[in-house]
């Protein structure tokens, strides 16, 4: 485990930024999701930092999630997501341990319905009316229950009413991140809305050594914008898991790993947020270019990985990770073959000539 969280401080190089003490004091954060099991408890989360909850379900004529937002033990989708950014012990430290949180639950466990739209747009308003920094969302629609209202690709255009919502938080100054889905090995494989939307942080996903994750949703837009803008750790992530019963112990929560573009993208949105205390000179939407400038692959870019992998020490002090890397192969045997490096800021690459490579055949400057 502390490994792992090693591994993500060097992939997303954010020591600088804790350790400058930006950390998100004075920060708020909405988290827009489905249940948050066990949020409310004191054992899990500083209910100091949790300054208001909103479940837009209560009183929902025609939803099937009657269970209030806290006590559902089968949904803690949104509890595993703020996880990510506020859950501190010995073990591990989101990205965001110091921010204050408003959780609002606006997506119906049971069922796939455009009502769920309707109260996604709504829960962007409140979050919009409270004033807060920044917005994760890890919820994403294409495909419904009722084939009929299904969404199509040349729906991804950022013209949708989801996105337009998403659009208007970004026109007040609110920084959005938006998970990018989980359908890459699908016959749907691309992007789900809102993150189609214009102007904010779409999030794909990678594992710990800055790979692909196959099920990261594809992007571009079918307007032909680059999404995912980056990815972050999404494949065998640390989260919480407040669901799980030690079976010896009988004691409830764990951290334990997961897998999901709805775990990166918190993350990234944790950081974002760090980085809002730490430059508050800066608007919303200049935050979001200098994290985008500051990923592995920019200017260039990939249908499944966007930019790359954000350097959050990068685009807080203009310094870049100091790459360790370990030599594991060589394309053959030859004095001039290419090189096969591991390395800690960018996962595997290729040297030749004097250039670096992803796998991919992407140039890494």
């Amino acid at each position: 485990m502390l490994a792992a969280l090693l591994s993500l401080l060097t992939q997303l190089n954010y020591k600088p930024l804790h350790e400058a003490g930006y950390m998100g004091d004075g920060m708020t954060i909405a988290v827009i999701d489905a249940g948050f099991y066990r949020a409310n408890d004191p054992t899990v989360f500083p209910q100091n930092q949790i300054i208001g909850w909103y479940d837009l379900l209560q009183g929902e004529p025609n939803t099937t999630d009657t269970i209030d937002m806290f006590s559902n033990p089968q949904n803690y989708h949104g509890t595993a997501c703020l996880s990510t950014m506020l859950y501190h012990d010995s073990m591990f430290v989101g990205t965001a341990p110091h921010a204050n949180y408003i959780l609002i639950r606006t997506e119906d466990y049971y069922q796939e319905t455009r009502e769920e739209v309707d109260r996604l747009i709504r829960g962007l308003q409140l979050a919009d009316s409270l004033g807060v920094d920044v917005v994760t969302i890890s919820l994403g629609y294409t495909l419904f229950d009722d084939t009929l209202t299904n969404y199509t690709y040349a729906d991804m255009d950022g013209r949708g009413a989801a996105a337009q919502a998403v659009l208007n938080l970004a026109r007040h100054d609110i920084l959005v991140c938006v998970a990018m889905g989980n359908d890459g090995n699908n016959s749907w494989h691309y992007l789900s809305t809102p993150a189609d939307a214009d102007s904010i942080i779409s999030v794909g996903a990678a594992d710990i050594n800055g790979n692909p994750c196959s099920f990261s949703s594809y992007g571009p837009t079918a307007d032909g914008r680059v999404k995912p803008e980056v990815i972050g750790w999404g494949g065998n992530c640390i989260i919480y898991n407040p669901s799980y019963r030690d079976p010896e112990t009988g004691k409830e929560g764990i951290l334990g790993y997961s897998n999901g573009t709805s775990y990166s993208t918190p993350q990234i949105a944790g950081l974002a947020t760090c980085l809002r205390q730490a430059l508050p000179h800066l608007s919303a939407m200049e935050i979001r270019q200098i994290i985008i400038e500051s990923a592995s692959f920019y200017p260039q870019w990939t249908d499944q990985l966007g930019y790359g992998i954000p350097d959050f020490g990068y685009a807080y002090n203009g310094t870049k990770f100091n790459d360790i890397e370990q030599l594991i192969g060589s394309t053959d045997n030859s004095p001039k073959a290419a090189k096969i490096y591991l390395s800690s800021s960018y996962g595997i690459v290729i040297k030749k000539g004097g250039e670096m490579f992803t796998p991919l055949g992407i140039k890494i400057n």
